[in-house]
């Protein structure tokens, strides 16, 4: 029959039973081996069950674009117009800036011209060729004229496939006059203004693509065994609180960084909306994954000298059950052999119990 004493809590119990320790029960009654009785121990019981249970280890990086190209002169000339500024956004194919193109445009028409030349010559020297292969059927001419008329024939073919190459590259140049963006994205610098005169290589632009992002994260080098490619990420940034985004280990830099003796961890992601390149990122990799583990409240397990116990209640008396323990996560242990799921244990109050002692289980 469970007693209860007015006006004290479980807490009060269990120090009222450690003071009383052997004391003998009311009335001064003692055991058959003349001990006296023990007053009954308060616990309150609870249930192993089984959970899974995750490791993560956390680390603060930092985000950086995927792709940020600085976008460069093709061909040399004076800047007639300037599209964009500094933190506007941009698609891909747009034209940023314009070159002077007048000079590449002559450059092609003269190439168009070339060719057109050649063209008209080689329709005579065909038509000569003709007349010639006809002659020497006859007898009426040289073979040696007809191979040089073909040899000419072929020159001017020949001149004509260079002249159609360069008609190419002037046309390449002249659409290189308009200098496009190859990323969708925002600008960050711009180097030039209308009217500078810029060279083949000369940067104009640098951009950031926003729809890919990468998170550098430091990790001690003692998880370097324990770290790789695939393991699950969880990513959150200041900027943009009360957004997670999941993703997985995509590369991990080999070399240890000296100044702080970490391993950089590389997080590849598609930007969820709103994250930027260069703010801070707090994530968590997810180092071990323990499914269906059986466990119990820290309060269960009990340190002795022969190692870790957890209390059961057989007929009235503490039993206790000598365990091997794991992972501890958030205020509960990991219980590898001695208890099963579905095994009531002692909670409150195993810390004041020895093997035998009576116990009185308590209404939690």
């Amino acid at each position: 029959m469970k007693r209860r004493v007015p006006g004290l809590g479980i807490a009060g119990l269990l120090a009222l039973a450690a003071l009383a320790g052997a004391a003998p029960a009311p009335g001064g009654e003692e055991t058959g081996s003349g001990a006296p009785a023990l007053h009954p121990v308060p616990v309150t019981l609870t249930t192993a069950r089984r959970r899974d249970l995750e490791v993560w280890e956390y680390a603060v990086g930092q985000l950086e674009a995927r792709t940020a190209p600085t976008i460069a002169a093709e061909v040399g000339g004076r800047i007639t117009a300037v599209h964009y500024a500094v933190g506007e956004s941009v698609e891909a194919g747009r034209v940023l800036a314009e070159i002077d193109p007048e000079d590449y445009r002559l450059a092609r028409d003269l190439a168009a011209a070339d060719i057109r030349r050649l063209e008209a010559l080689l329709r005579v020297q065909r038509l000569q060729v003709d007349r010639l292969r006809a002659l020497v059927r006859r007898g009426s001419a040289n073979q040696s004229d007809l191979d040089e008329a073909e040899a000419r024939l072929g020159a001017l073919r020949a001149q004509r496939l260079a002249a159609r190459v360069r008609l190419q590259q002037a046309e390449r140049n002249l659409a290189r006059t308009r200098i496009r963006s190859p990323v969708t994205g925002r600008v960050d610098a711009r180097f030039v203004s209308v009217g500078d005169y810029v060279k083949a290589g000369t940067p104009l632009f640098h951009l950031t693509a926003l729809g890919r992002l990468r998170a550098r994260l430091p990790y001690p080098e003692s998880l370097g065994d324990r770290l790789r490619v695939g393991l699950p990420v969880r990513l959150e940034t200041p900027g943009a609180p009360g957004r997670v985004v999941t993703g997985r280990i995509t590369g991990i830099r080999s070399v240890i960084d000296p100044a702080n003796r970490a391993i950089e961890v590389l997080v590849d992601f598609d930007n969820p909306g709103d994250w930027q390149p260069g703010a801070s990122v707090t994530g968590a990799v997810r180092l071990a994954l323990h499914r269906g583990a059986v466990v119990v409240p820290e309060v269960c397990v009990v340190a002795r000298p022969g190692g870790s116990v957890v209390y059961v209640v057989r007929d009235g008396r503490a039993v206790a059950r000598k365990v091997r323990t794991g992972l501890r996560r958030a205020g509960e242990v990991e219980i590898l052999s001695g208890v099963q799921a579905g095994e009531s244990v002692v909670a409150d109050g195993a810390g004041f119990l020895t093997a035998g002692a009576p116990v009185e289980v308590e209404t939690p």
